[in-house]
């Protein structure tokens, strides 16, 4: 049986966790949901503190949810809630959050209000992206906050730092699984009269994962550990804040990501062997420095300012076969960006806030496509001016209406000889408006109604590929969505609550990959990005939340999904990588103050996926369940053992990528 030759390691590390337990220290709450968040690093205040998160949906992860879930990463923290749905896999190995239908190039990530997403694609890869020393997540969908700025057409991903509150304090953990993966974490802070400082890291090292016993071992993978699975990374988070005086706080804040991983080749049989990719990212480094201001000028008056440097960098190989021996080429992106935005309050009205952003980021992609050839340069800039309105006519009743006008200004497409084209710079005026109101004393009913773009990004302008197996398009416009939601939510007797939300979205102008041609001496396929007609995605989310029996919290999602290509011409009308179907439940229950378990199962229904030899494939729905236990030793110590996708299913997101099968981990965190 898998795992069998490891599992003697694994209980011998199991005894000698529980036999120095009591020289750990762990502080008896693990965290509450607004513990430690740090402020300046919210665009907009959840709950009832602004109508613009109550007309639209917008969900929250805290850190005890992250914590109670193990989610390493920001894709599995986000992976519960609903109307998200994963996508793992690809030549790349990459993790993309899905919602509602729009994939990351549409959800783009921040960080304390500050854009995350790499220039040249247009994403960032959120599997990379650590739960270590932030205190929440916050999750817009649909009509989300013009406050953002612009490329905000699917929603928004704000990831909240944490801010220290006593004069000491930090938190560590330890997880270790039966594969002999290891990952750690530590944060220390402080808070004194006018400053604070917080330091924190992760690492993590991993030979690579397992899949699933069930699955079939062919010639390019032979099961047990995933082929070329291997991961090894550290990151380091740090802030300094300064309160001179009342309503005026500021921080500057540093981000650092080093990775060193292996991409799993295809393990779909029927892909030709010539197609079949070896690679390994040798380098994937990501920084960010960042100032964020907020400085009231009156009681009725105040502006937060934020300034960012961010840079990324990666090096690809590629190698001729599985022994990674043999170099072919080593590709090199070296990006940075760099930017700023103000958002400025006025509270002269009774009942109205009034806010104004302007938000403006510089873009630049340089690449090799192989150590000795001419380093590729592409540029651009991107602003957007935005107005929101508050409006809360009485204790039932609020309004929200807001515009933004967003422009993109290509600057350079010098491909290493040449300068290519670069068209003009083009504008969009994107409107939204939403109500809330709450009858019956406490039925929440809210609607809004918006216009979203997002402008093309380089790569989807410029690239040739890197099997120059691409044609640019300079030309393309921008997608544009309609999105619309009606929602409601109320509290139910015996403290259960209940939710139900319709959300419709029409896009215009969506950009996908299009067969072009075939190359006349390899006989692949030439691609282009090119905009298509339209599509729509519709559906509904049910959430119920229960705390009913003592001791005991439980959760229930489902979300249906109709996502639909509706353009003239088209093969069929499936949309990739979208279910149709998606179910959550989990459970957390407390026999006393010392055991406690929690188990979760999430059910996703069959989707369409592109293969290697680009035909359609549809791929079965699953399940995983994931369970642990934690024990509370005494008031000193917490102790966790687990087990994740419980039942080994042997599941793919994406054709000829399997999943991680069943996994055993133990683990501690604590508080000081």
């Amino acid at each position: 049986m898998k795992n069998l030759s490891r599992l003697g390691d694994f209980y011998v590390l199991l005894i000698l966790l529980i036999c120095f337990s009591p020289y750990c220290a762990w502080a008896e709450d693990t965290a509450g949901a607004d513990k430690n968040v740090f402020d300046l690093g919210e665009v907009v205040v959840s709950g009832q503190a602004e109508t613009i998160t109550r007309v639209s949906t917008v969900e929250t992860v805290d850190l005890e949810q992250i914590e109670l879930t193990n989610s390493q990463n920001i894709s599995q923290a986000l992976s519960g809630l609903p109307g998200v749905t994963l996508s793992n896999g690809g030549r790349k190995a990459e993790s993309s959050i899905n919602v509602r239908g729009f994939g990351s190039r549409y959800v783009p990530i921040f960080y304390d209000g500050i854009p995350l997403y790499i220039p040249n694609d247009g994403y960032v890869d959120a599997g990379n992206l650590t739960t270590d020393n932030i205190s929440r997540i916050d999750l817009s969908k649909g009509v989300s906050s013009v406050l953002y700025g612009f490329n905000t057409m699917g929603g928004v991903i704000n990831i909240v730092s944490q801010k220290p509150q006593e004069k000491l304090e930090g938190s560590y953990g330890v997880e270790v699984t039966d594969n002999s993966d290891v990952k750690g974490n530590f944060n220390i802070g402080s808070s004194q009269d006018k400053f604070y400082f917080t330091l924190g890291g992760g690492f993590t090292n991993s030979n690579g994962w397992d899949v699933s016993d069930d699955f079939d071992a062919n010639q390019y993978e032979d099961g047990d550990t995933r082929e070329n699975s291997d991961l090894d990374d550290w990151n380091v988070a740090a802030k300094l804040g300064w309160t001179p005086a009342q309503g005026h706080e500021y921080a500057i804040g540093f981000n650092t990501i080093e990775k060193e991983k292996g991409l799993p080749p295809t393990a779909d049989p029927d892909t030709s062997a010539r197609r079949v990719k070896y690679w390994r990212f040798t380098d994937w480094d990501k920084e960010t420095i960042y100032f964020i201001g907020n400085t009231e000028l009156t009681d009725q008056l105040s502006v937060k300012t934020r300034v960012f440097y961010d840079t990324y960098y990666n090096a690809l190989e590629d190698y001729s076969d599985n022994t990674y021996s043999n170099a072919r080429w080593h590709s090199t992106y070296d990006d940075h960006s760099y930017g700023g935005s103000l958002v400025a309050r006025v509270d002269y009205i009774p009942k109205n806030t009034l806010s104004c952003s302007f938000h403006y980021k510089k873009d630049v992609h340089e690449e090799q496509d192989d150590i000795g050839d001419p380093w590729e340069n592409y540029e651009q800039e991107m602003v957007s001016f935005g107005i929101e309105d508050d409006i809360k006519l009485t204790d039932n009743l609020a309004f929200v209406l807001g515009s933004s006008y967003d422009i993109q200004n290509p600057q350079k497409a010098n491909d290493g000889v040449n300068n290519g084209f670069v068209r003009e710079s083009k504008s969009a005026f994107n409107p939204q408006a939403g109500v809330l109101l709450t009858v019956l004393e406490d039925l929440d009913m809210h609607f809004s109604l918006g216009k979203k773009s997002r402008w093309p990004t380089l790569q989807e302008l410029y690239t040739d590929g890197l099997d120059n197996d691409r044609i640019a398009n300079p030309d393309l416009a921008e997608e544009v969505a309609t999105n619309y939601e009606l929602g409601f939510e109320k509290p139910l007797p015996k403290n259960n609550r209940i939710g139900l939300t319709f959300f419709y979205s029409k896009v215009e102008d969506l950009i996908q990959d299009e067969i072009v041609g075939t190359d006349p001496v390899s006989g692949d396929d030439i691609e282009q990005y090119q905009n298509i007609d339209e599509s729509s995605f519709k559906g509904l989310e049910f959430t119920f939340t229960s705390y009913m029996i003592a001791d005991n919290d439980f959760q229930l999602h489902y979300t249906y999904l109709d996502a639909k290509n509706e353009s003239d011409g088209a093969d069929n009308d499936h949309l990739e990588g979208i279910s149709e179907h998606k179910l959550y439940l989990s459970d957390l229950y407390r026999f006393n103050d010392r055991f406690s378990v929690f188990g979760s199962a999430e059910y996703n229904s069959k989707r369409y996926d592109e293969d290697a030899n680009y035909d359609e494939v549809e791929l079965d729905g699953f399940w995983v369940v994931n369970f642990k236990t934690m024990v509370r030793l005494d008031q000193s110590f917490v102790f966790e053992i687990g087990v994740k996708n419980l039942f080994d299913e042997n599941y793919e997101m994406e054709v000829g990528y399997p999943r991680q099968g069943r996994s055993f981990f133990i683990g501690f965190k604590g508080e000081f």
